[in-house]
């Protein structure tokens, strides 16, 4: 059909540009973690979160589907969590010494998780993976490891590598080499690590016949947080299961982004897969740093003086304890988890009938609380093929999406995620389909005046 002429949408960010003018002279790239820097002149500095909503400090508003990726499931500064957090600030913050309140959140956290039957806490997502990676050698006594391609564990070495798609030719026999995320990591670790690609049941069956015999663990996220959603089918993880059985290696499901989001008991629990290891952290305390390692009793037990050594100044830390256990309390007791869930499937409803009116393909993959968008008839099923697609109309329709007032990933990699908040909040969904509906339009007005590859 005909492409309406539309105009192009404007932010003002005056104030944010001088900002970062200000903060690259302290700051590399005038942030504090990588990801957040989005060019110079489109970097925006936060002043404020409510609910399912953020305002930068040139005081432009927000729907925003990040969440921090994905620890405000309930929405930012939730007022129930909020002051459980500041009854946590009068305990007195970190003793390197143990509170009543690590219990009665682990309690909590087994109730919900049956494979968790004893937990460690920690600080963040890269933290719990960590511990987990190092338990389940000091449990095997092996040293190396299986990934799956497109998954995403933390920012440490032994789980920075990645299928190089860039040099790769997919007519060909041989597999992308594996190199790391980006600089700084020793080549030596790369001798430890091996990748496969997600949902090849013979190509899994076939690297445990090889290598089985020396893996002290397989890690996997059945939900790829970082890469578009992309999910495993329960056959390709019940086979994981199989084989770690069969080979004495530890499932370390990694639940850092779907864990208390896509149910009370994690992807696991909706797949019915017990792990032996696994990690949580985002959601557990509505974007309080908190993180988890939990698991069977006997490898969690290694955990111990002469086994594996796990520890932190800031683990446990009362407010953040205060927080979880409001936090989870209200996603094991309420309806919250529906709430998000069933935004999620109106908001996916809504794009899709947008996409269709205008005769643009497209599919949806991973849960309605974490979902990522594919402008194809079905969305890829590994990271080979999603690396290998045209993400261009994404990339694009995402750009205009943050000038007219929704904050979602500058790229496809990363799911949209939802808070209980979006669902309490109608206008959250019409502001967001308005603004979808002019994105699309410029981005297929960009495509038919053969500007849609060209640089920002």
């Amino acid at each position: 059909m005909p492409v309406a002429t539309t105009a192009y949408p404007h932010r003002d960010l005056t104030k944010s540009n001088a900002q970062f003018q200000r903060a690259v002279q302290r700051l590399p790239l005038g942030v504090s973690s990588t990801f957040r820097y989005w060019g110079d002149d489109r970097t925006i500095y936060v002043h404020r979160g409510k609910g399912g909503r953020t305002w930068d400090i040139d005081g432009n508003g927000y729907v925003d589907y990040r969440l921090g990726y994905g620890p405000a499931i309930l929405g930012y500064a939730d007022d129930r969590v909020d002051a459980a957090a500041r009854k946590g600030m009068e305990v007195g913050g970190v003793f390197a010494l143990s509170t009543e309140k690590e219990l009665t959140v682990a309690d909590r956290i087994s109730k919900m998780v049956p494979a968790a039957e004893l937990v460690r806490f920690s600080n963040s997502g890269t933290e719990a993976v960590m511990a987990a990676l190092r338990l389940a050698r000091a449990y095997t006594g092996r040293e190396e490891y299986l990934l799956v391609e497109g998954g995403y564990h933390g920012l440490f070495d032994a789980a920075m590598w990645m299928a190089d798609m860039d040099h790769w030719s997919p007519g060909g026999n041989a597999d992308p080499e594996v190199v790391p995320y980006g600089k700084g990591i020793p080549p030596t670790v790369k001798k430890l690590a091996h990748l496969v690609p997600m949902n090849d049941l013979q190509r899994l069956e076939d690297t445990f016949k090889t290598q089985g015999d020396r893996l002290a663990a397989m890690l996997i996220e059945p939900i790829q947080g970082n890469c578009c959603g992309i999910s495993a089918r329960r056959d390709y993880v019940q086979l994981a299961r199989d084989l770690c059985d069969r080979y004495g290696v530890l499932l370390i499901i990694d639940e850092v982004k779907t864990g208390f989001r896509v149910g009370k008991g994690g992807i696991q629990g909706i797949l019915g897969i017990r792990p032996d290891i696994t990690t949580f952290a985002k959601a557990i305390a509505n974007g309080y740093p908190i993180s988890l390692v939990a698991g069977r009793e006997d490898v969690m037990r290694t955990f111990r003086y002469g086994g594996a050594s796990h520890g932190g100044t800031y683990t446990a830390h009362s407010v953040s304890l205060a927080a979880a256990e409001e936090c989870l309390r209200i996603l094991d007791e309420t309806p919250a988890l529906d709430t998000l869930a069933g935004y999620g499937e109106r908001l996916k409803a809504g794009i899709s009938e947008i996409l269709t009116a205008r005769g643009v393909t497209h599919s949806f993959s991973g849960h309605p609380s974490m979902f990522g968008i594919f402008f194809a008839a079905e969305p890829p099923d590994n990271y080979r093929a999603w690396k290998t697609s045209d993400y261009s109309f994404y990339d694009r329709m995402a750009h205009y999406l943050h000038d007219l007032g929704i904050i979602v990933e500058p790229d496809s990699r990363e799911p949209w995620f939802m808070c209980e908040a979006h669902g309490l909040d109608d206008t959250c969904l019409t502001d967001t389909l308005r603004a979808v509906e002019t994105a699309v339009d410029l981005t297929l007005q960009d495509q038919a005046d053969g500007r849609l590859d060209a640089a920002e």
